[in-house]
């Protein structure tokens, strides 16, 4: 064999056996330098992010009235499930429609203190003068355990003073103004319930009900439990889907066009981040198949 047959062949090999050390360097290069430099690609336009952003931007703030946003996730699942809770959360604070937030997993106890408050940060330093307080724009029931059991009691109860009684810091409902006039689930306008969990979901879908009635349904859910949330969206079960942290960047696509003013959130980033690692991953199989074709063809 001579040399450049040699030197064609070693390159073959190279090309067809990267090393591995090689690859994770390249993923985590991809993944990072979109978040660090802020770079940022038009997501795929998504029919169920549409349909969530349309109805809540259809709903108007009414005394005794709340949103409930059921945060069930944490630390595993927040790099989807943070950033489709926060932009929904953003464009209710934007309305100034008040909300109610609740988890039945304790993992999502820390995100929701500090979730509304950032968004509350952001929102004051880009329109001085407006505010937006705890306790009359949001309130926070904290983690509530029971799963089935505390899902159905605040679906029956003929007053949720007597059921939830406290915000998370012990505060007396009946203290706070966003409560007042709150009392059964008809006051609910709307729940919003974000996870990675399917089953969390599905406690949500058949218990938080109640004769006559159900409010809008809305949901964010990881990328890998898409097929399962689908099913309810086809049979209007829920109104609106995210489907993964695309989902949530398409949401701030639109919330960006409608206030054209608003700094950007994470929910772009990582997902340009994933669609940047998605073409490494892409050039580097088509490199090892074509390093495995061209040994192939010279044997």
């Amino acid at each position: 064999m001579d040399s450049s047959a040699r030197q064609k062949d070693s390159l073959a090999e190279r090309l067809e056996r990267i090393d591995r050390r090689v690859v994770y360097l390249l993923i985590a290069l991809a993944l990072s330098l979109p978040i660090i430099f802020g770079w940022k690609l038009p997501p795929a336009e998504m029919e169920t992010a549409d349909s969530f952003f349309r109805v809540v931007d259809e709903l108007q703030p009414q005394q005794g009235k709340i949103v409930l946003i059921a945060s069930d996730w944490g630390p595993g699942t927040q790099a989807e499930n943070k950033p489709q809770t926060m932009i929904a959360m953003e464009h209710l604070m934007r309305k100034r429609i008040p909300f109610a937030l609740i988890s039945i997993t304790p993992y999502a106890a820390p995100f929701l203190e500090s979730m509304p408050r950032d968004i509350k940060e952001k929102l004051e330093a880009e329109t001085p003068g407006e505010t937006w307080n705890y306790g009359t724009d949001w309130i926070n029931f904290g983690y509530r355990p029971g799963l089935i059991i505390m899902i159905q009691g605040l679906a029956k109860a003929s007053d949720l003073h007597e059921v939830l009684k406290t915000d998370v810091s012990g505060t007396p409902l009946a203290d706070l103004s966003i409560m007042d006039g709150v009392h059964t689930i008809r006051d609910i306008s709307m729940l919003m319930e974000f996870t990675g969990l399917v089953s969390a979901f599905n406690y949500w879908v058949q218990f938080f009900q109640a004769d006559g009635y159900r409010p809008p349904f809305v949901h964010g859910c990881t990328s890998i439990t898409i097929p399962e949330a689908y099913i309810y969206y086809v049979s209007k079960q829920i109104v609106g889907l995210y489907e993964g942290v695309a989902g949530a960047a398409w949401y701030e696509t639109l919330l960006t066009k409608k206030y054209p003013g608003r700094e950007s959130g994470t929910a772009l980033k990582i997902n340009t981040s994933l669609a940047v690692a998605h073409v490494v991953i892409i050039a580097l199989m088509i490199l090892g198949n074509i390093g495995f074709l061209v040994r192939r063809g010279d044997s």
